[in-house]
């Protein structure tokens, strides 16, 4: 009688255990994008150790541009994040509609959504492995340019991609949003290391 209480409660640690495994990490993990656009001659193929993928143009050296515009999309939570960096001297943020910023010395960041399917945020129990996702998977894929402003070449592009099942603790809508703010946050941490002279680089 004792051993099969004993085992019940090896069995009850274990389910526990493992449900709340996903407990500390929000958000999809990222993935290899898929068939990332790019522009006609630059094509983020570079896997990159917080951005995904990426390419930059050669000879470009963002150190040269103390200010960057970014044009509002999804992920500007990035505006903040790269403010708080110091990285540049000046961020700004374009809402949509807006006349794209020109000048000398100023990079605009455009970006876009190449892929979005909240997926299906209905769980069950299942023994052993906790809460488990009956639905599709979450995807999410975002692809920026950064662009000279003054001659309207693009310079470096990017391709992130966060895709997994959640663990049933969130809502679908809740589950993208954080994903894209792990984009937003991965996306600074790559621009900050080109303006102060790094390059992309894999993990």
């Amino acid at each position: 009688m004792g051993d099969r209480a004993a085992w019940r409660g090896v069995f009850a640690a274990v389910a526990l255990s493992v449900a709340c495994a996903g407990c500390g990490h929000l958000g999809a993990a990222q993935q290899v994008p898929v068939n990332p656009v790019g522009t006609a001659d630059l094509k983020p193929t570079q896997p990159d150790q917080d951005a995904g993928l990426v390419a930059v143009r050669p000879g470009f050296d963002a150190r040269k541009y103390p200010a960057i515009a970014i044009v509002a999309f999804p992920v500007t939570d990035s505006v903040q994040r790269l403010r708080a960096t110091g990285a540049f001297s000046r961020v700004d943020l374009v809402q949509e509609g807006s006349p794209p910023p020109i000048g000398e010395g100023l990079l605009r960041l455009d970006g876009r959504i190449t892929r979005l399917a909240a997926g299906d945020d209905t769980s069950a129990w299942v023994p052993f492995s906790g809460y488990s996702r009956l639905g599709d998977r979450m995807k999410a894929q975002i692809e920026t340019s950064l662009v000279d402003t003054r001659t309207g070449q693009v310079v470096a592009v990017t391709a992130d991609r966060r895709e997994a099942p959640n663990s049933g603790f969130q809502t679908a809508e809740s589950y993208v949003e954080e994903s894209f703010q792990a984009m937003a946050r991965d996306l600074v941490l790559f621009l900050e290391r080109l303006a102060k002279g790094g390059v992309a680089r894999a993990s």
